[in-house]
This record gives structure tokens, sequence and C-alpha cells, in this order.
């Protein structure tokens, strides 16, 4: 029998179908990463792939790079695609209105109109994660009035969304552990969950006059920053370990006249108009449980240091990062946070220019117990030594300024804007003894 040879490409395997091998199970997975517009397509590489596309677990929905002439042809083939779609369980839902589409559009038209309806059937079919994101610059977009409701949903993500309090009743998602809102428009007056473990709220715009509660035991990780409006009030979270708290220039509980909120001027709308005056603790006493915590707030914002003449204790806080807030130019807040923050072992302050001739030697008593001082130069120039000094009565041979490559200096002399007060001069990070009373 004459011996057969192999050719190069049986041998190399340029014509097996090593992708059609393949179980079902795995292709469906893998074309779940893809858009749903390019996975149908897939129904014309061979037989086998023909029906693949309706039962894969994912609906991706995106305007992006074109792929639709117009958000009419984006609405008929979702809708074809629904109607041909096997029943079987959904893990993933995306709805992405990445593009502009001009005010000729917003105006007239309703190209969010099927939106909805995509997302009741993405929940009827038992989606795990749904992401809903419109343009900014687009009409907001309103969620229907219809309750929602999921006994699977474990991830949400809104940009760009109108929301009430029917859209953020999350006690129609029992199993909801993270919830990301950017962007979006909130006339809610309250967030409350019982099961979600992780909460970003960033860049969003509250509710005229609105105080909006966040009510949520459960929670571990919480970021709140960007918003324009008023803060929200955080209730107790007993389970809090890491919170970034930053208000910015749009935040509402701002004040050029009190640095605690009450000026008593009719015509000072952050003082005048407050809803609830300095009669309630609105950050600082949900913070108290955490073990890492950042707080930012620009100079004229008084949130937190309205906050602190309810005295909380952080009995497990670590790691704290303070920016703003007239921490440079009223030191105080840094002396109350410590004598609060028994166990503490790092304080980072980012502060604003040091004011000339700032003196507050009375608060001298605070770091004495320092025996470390270390910072991470940006633009520091000798002063800033002097300014701890003064301020917190640490000596200056044990400030110690690192270059970023990790060389380190004694003087610091570097020109500074001095008309700039959005400068920041120096980061220090402090270690302190663990002691159980500062």
């Amino acid at each position: 029998m004459p011996h057969r040879f192999e050719t190069a490409a049986e041998t190399s395997g340029e014509d097996q179908d090593l992708l059609g091998a393949l179980p079902d199970e795995i292709l469906q997975h893998v074309l779940s990463f893809l858009p749903s517009d390019e996975i149908v397509p897939t129904c014309l590489l061979a037989r086998r792939w023909r029906d693949l596309w309706k039962s894969t677990p994912a609906l991706r929905i995106s305007d992006a790079e074109n792929r639709f002439w117009d958000y009419r042809d984006m609405h008929e083939f979702v809708n074809h695609l629904l109607l041909l779609r096997d029943s079987e369980p959904m893990d993933i839902c995306e709805i992405n209105y990445s593009r502009y589409l001009g005010w000729g559009v917003l105006g007239k038209k309703r190209p969010f109109k099927y939106v909805g309806t995509w997302i009741r059937y993405a929940l009827r079919h038992k989606a795990r994660v749904l992401r809903v994101i419109i343009h900014k610059e687009n009409k907001h977009f309103e969620l229907d009035s219809a309750p929602l409701i999921s006994q699977h949903l474990t991830v949400l993500e809104l940009s760009g969304v109108q929301l009430d309090d029917r859209a953020l009743d999350l006690s129609r998602y029992p199993a909801l552990k993270d919830l990301k809102i950017t962007e979006c428009i909130i006339v809610a007056r309250k967030i409350s969950s019982q099961s979600l473990r992780h909460l970003i709220v960033n860049d969003n715009v509250f509710g005229p006059g609105l105080r909006i509660q966040i009510s949520i035991p459960s929670l571990v990780s919480l970021h709140l920053k960007g918003f324009a409006g008023r803060t929200p009030v955080l209730e107790s979270m007993p389970l809090l370990e890491t919170a970034h708290v930053a208000l910015g220039a749009e935040c509402d509980d701002r004040c050029d006249n009190s640095s605690s909120g009450n000026c008593g001027k009719d015509t000072c709308k952050g003082c005048h108009d407050c809803p609830d005056g300095p009669e309630r603790c609105v950050l600082l006493r949900g913070l108290s449980n955490a073990t890492d915590l950042k707080l930012i707030a620009e100079l004229n914002v008084f949130i937190f240091k309205r906050d602190l003449i309810f005295c909380p204790t952080f009995s497990k806080l670590k790691t704290l990062l303070l920016f703003g807030w007239s921490v440079a130019v009223d030191p105080s807040s840094v002396v109350f946070l410590l004598q609060h923050s028994p166990v503490l072992e790092k304080l980072t302050l980012q502060l604003y220019k040091v004011p000339e001739g700032s003196q507050n030697p009375e608060n001298h008593y605070a770091f004495a117990h320092l025996k470390i001082v270390e910072g991470e130069r940006r633009e520091v120039e000798e002063s800033a030594q002097n300014f701890l000094k003064s301020h917190y009565g640490i000596p200056v041979d044990l400030i110690k300024i690192q270059e970023p490559n990790g060389s380190s200096y004694s003087s610091c002399k570097l020109a500074i804007d001095s008309h700039s007060t959005l400068f920041i001069l120096f980061q220090l990070a402090y270690i302190c003894p663990k002691v159980n009373k500062i």
C-alpha cells in the first residue's frame, strides 16, 4: 500500500474549522461581546451559524461609528431582532445613544420612544446587567411610568436619563448590587435599597430645592461628586468601607459670607433657601463608619464644616484625604477630625495656596505626637514648611519633601503664581501612630 504524504495545508490545519468545533454555548458567549448589529450577519457563515445569534445572551445596541443611517434605522433593526430572538435568558443589555442627535431631531421626533420597550424586554428575559447611556447633549430620556421589576438584575448603569421616585424605587430590584448614575437629572426624593453594595453618583443634577435622601445600610463603597444642587443626606451605612465625596462649584450649599451656612442674609441662596437649616447632619454621620475616606470641597461650600458640630466619631477610619474646604485657612477642621478618629493611620492634605501670614499657634498640640511627615512634591516653596510648623506644630526637621522619582531634598524653592486661588501647593501624608486618643 503506497504511503500517503500529507500536504502542508493538512499538516498546519488550515482546512480545519477550529472555531466551528466549539460547542454552541462557547460560540454564543464569544458572540455576546460583539454589538448586536455585528452578531446577526454571522448567520451567513454556515448552516450551523444560522440560528446561533438568536440565543446570544447579550443585547448590545449602539449608534456609535455610524452603525445605522439614523435613529429610525436603529429602531427598525432592534425591534425586528427582538421579534425573532429566542426566549433564552439574557445576561447583559446595553443601550447606547452615543451620538448627539441635533435639535432638529430632539425637538420634533421621538428618538428614544422604544428604549423603555427594550428595557422591559431585557428585564423579562432575566438580564443581570443593564446599561442605558444617552449622550449628555441630547435631551434626557425619561423612563416610562410603567414600573420596572426584576428579581435578577445585579448591575444597573444609567447616564443621560431623567429619574423620579418611581424610577429609583430600588425595592423592585432585590438582587441589585451595583448602581452607577452619571450625568442624569434626579428629581427623586430618596434612593433606598437593602441589597446595594456599591454606589456611584457622579456629575448629576438634583431637582431644585431638593435634598435627596440616600438610605442604603448595606453599602460598602460610595462615590458622590460633581453634582449640581443640594448635597444629599446620607443615612447610616454601618458596612461602609470606602467613600469619595467631592462638592464642586455647582453645589448649592455654598456661602461667601459664612463657613457654616448661617450668614442670615436673605439674598444668600445657599443659606436662606436651605431646606433643612443647620439642624441636620448631612454627610459626615453617614460616612462615620468608613475606613478609607476622601473629602473634597470648594472653599465656600459649608456642608463639611457645618456637619462638624454634630461631632460624629470615625471609629474605623484609617486613611483620610482632605482637599479644600478651608483646611489651609482654618485648620481647626483637621484638628477636630483627628480628635474624633482614634485609629487613624494616614492623613493626606491637598491644600490650596497657603495664605500669606496665616498663623494659628493654638493648634500645635494636635500633631505633637507625629513621628513621620512625608510629602510628595508638586509645586512647593519654602513657605510650605513654615505653614506646617505654624499651623500644626510640626518641627521642620520632620518634614521630608520627596521628588516623584523617590529622591529627597531638605528645602524647596520654586516660584508660584501668587494670584492663583486654585493652586495646589503641596500634598502631605501624615503617618500617625495607632493611639486611642489624640
